[in-house]
């Protein structure tokens, strides 16, 4: 008599902060705030997410006050889990970066994946961080909705890791603000559910 094997389902409800307080273009500090001014992105928001889920966020502010208007849980920060670094270009527009003739800026867009910002990561880099915390995530709260509110990049890495895409490929994925992207980790396989669902 054979006996059934529970797999184990770990839902991953990923959502990208709110819109960002400052200049369009313009590539955000670490403390760049979210512009929560319109409520009703976040009603809809919640009614779309588990009524009980692990809430997870990257430690920027950004991140942590869009959970703060979707939730009243203490979401877990976690370091791993935030935007790429772009070091000495953050606070710059992208604009000004071009007018100004930065000879690394243009370099960068030739492999956006692979080069660093001066003093910061790359794409690839971030991936790799990205994955790791992924997984660690997984095998700590198996079985669990976990609710990760992130950036457009952590949630481009997490793309990369569930479809097994090269870095440079998952650089192609638009995701908005507010958006959801769904990714279920089951028997050991990724399934995708939702891309940039926005509410």
């Amino acid at each position: 008599m054979s006996t059934a094997v529970r797999v184990l389902e770990t839902r991953w409800w990923w959502i990208r902060h709110a819109p960002l307080v400052g200049p369009a273009n313009q590539i955000p500090d670490a403390d760049t705030p979210a512009d929560l001014s319109d409520p009703r992105r976040s009603e809809r928001l919640k009614r779309l997410l588990p009524a009980r889920g692990l809430w997870i966020t990257s430690v920027l502010p950004r991140a942590v006050q869009t959970a703060g208007a979707l939730t009243h849980s203490r979401p877990i920060r976690d370091a791993d889990l935030n935007e790429q670094d772009f070091g000495l270009w953050r606070g710059r527009t992208h604009d000004a970066l071009w007018s100004d003739g930065d000879d690394n800026y243009r370099r960068f867009w030739a492999a956006p994946a692979s080069i660093a910002p001066p003093e910061g990561e790359s794409f690839e880099a971030m991936c790799l961080r990205v994955a790791s915390a992924i997984e660690r995530l997984t095998q700590t709260h198996a079985g669990m909705d976990v609710v990760c509110v992130a950036h457009a990049g952590t949630i481009r890495a997490a793309l990369a890791l569930a479809l097994g895409l090269a870095p440079h490929k998952a650089l192609s994925f638009v995701v908005e603000p507010w958006s959801l992207t769904r990714l279920d980790w089951v028997g050991g396989d990724w399934r995708i559910g939702r891309v940039n669902a926005l509410p």
